[in-house]
């Protein structure tokens, strides 16, 4: 019996051919013939897909045997990525990228950085740009025997229109709850650098992606079980506004999560003007990723190690003693950011532009 059940098996055929036409013709011209015009995925099975190639000298089917194990539209995206990529063609606009897994290094106690090597050029100087990742793997099957069934259905394009219909319908409260039930399976992480490959015959881009975990969650789970060899999928980005930074009297927050981009906030630093910096952990050993030698000469920095129930309080405290402020950036829990914001609002005049403190996280109630 097959792993994909009959509707799955349909449902995939559905996305795939209305969705990804561009893709399974660059399956086509790499894999199978370099003239086909056009390209239709017939089926597909946890083995591998068959699809009907159309080309000046007819028509025919052929299958292909597909080399990971993972879900079914992955593999199919993925065979995608390899033929584009060879094609020297972007992949849904450039949003969506796949990642080889190189190795883990631990940082601090609770901080890890994951090295990838990327096909295609990475974002270079950007502090806070963040990879969207699914929270699954494509791991090659010469070392993986897989085991269990495709756990998500694939019609996902319709349920997601009629769910944004209900999201506008719904108290705030109940969005949030419902949003977090949609994305419990993907997260947001900081490329810390993109750095050199130390193999100079390749044209692997690797970049530094550090993770902090904190207890047993989702993120954390994934990050630790990554093996090397491992492919995984980003499918959006999210970059950071910093130009406001570039003048004035710059002020900077950020907790154990928001702590990748400040490094590199700070490794960058482009104001001639010194900034505040305001670093924020529950354990002080977390404290040990932002070296001191990161900090610019004469910057003020601030370390605050506290739990979550002292933090907010200590946070304003030690903001109502600081010098006027022209430009904020920070990254922290989303109440104490929201907290932090009103304060720089009120008490130092700054506007939206100038007043960025994002919420990266939500402590539960």
């Amino acid at each position: 019996m097959d792993v994909l059940k009959k509707q799955d098996v349909i449902d995939v055929i559905e996305h795939v051919n209305d969705d990804h036409s561009a893709e399974m013709l660059s399956i086509a011209q790499v894999f199978v013939d370099g003239d086909a015009q056009r390209a239709t995925l017939v089926d597909v099975n946890e083995s591998g897909l068959e699809i009907r190639i159309e080309s000046p000298t007819g028509t025919r089917q052929h299958a292909l045997a597909f080399s990971f194990s993972g879900e079914a539209e992955d593999k199919i995206l993925f065979l995608a990525y390899q033929a584009m990529v060879k094609q020297r063609k972007v992949l849904d606009g450039a949003k969506t990228r796949y990642l080889r897994f190189v190795e883990r290094q631990t940082l601090t106690p609770h901080m890890l950085r994951l090295v990838f090597a990327s096909d295609t050029p990475l974002p270079h100087n950007e502090p806070g740009y963040a990879f969207f990742f699914l929270l699954r793997t494509l791991r090659p099957k010469k070392r993986y025997q897989e085991s269990e069934l495709s756990k998500m259905p694939f019609a996902m394009r319709v349920w997601f229109s009629g769910i944004l219909w209900v999201m506008k319908k719904l108290k705030p409260p109940a969005r949030r709850k419902l949003l977090k039930a949609m994305y419990k399976n993907s997260r947001y992480y900081t490329l810390r650098a993109t750095v050199p490959n130390s193999a100079p015959s390749s044209d692997h881009h690797i970049a530094w992606v550090d993770v902090f975990t904190h207890g047993q969650s989702p993120g954390g789970d994934w990050a630790k079980s990554l093996t090397p060899g491992d492919w995984v999928r980003s499918t959006a980005d999210y970059r950071e506004k910093t130009n406001h930074l570039h003048t004035g009297q710059a002020l900077l927050i950020a907790d154990e999560t928001a702590m990748p981009s400040l490094a590199a906030l700070l490794e960058q630093w482009k104001n001639p003007v010194v900034p505040v910096v305001i670093v924020i952990s529950q354990d002080a050993a977390e404290q040990d990723y932002i070296d001191p030698s990161l900090v610019p000469t004469d910057a003020q920095i601030h370390r605050i190690v506290s739990d979550h129930e002292q933090l907010r309080e200590r946070l304003l405290t030690l903001l109502e003693s600081l010098p006027p402020i022209d430009a904020a950036w920070g990254a922290l829990e989303q109440q104490d950011a929201k907290a932090v914001r009103a304060f720089l609002r009120q008490h130092h005049g700054l506007s939206t532009g100038q007043n960025r403190v994002r919420g990266y996280w939500q402590r539960d109630s």
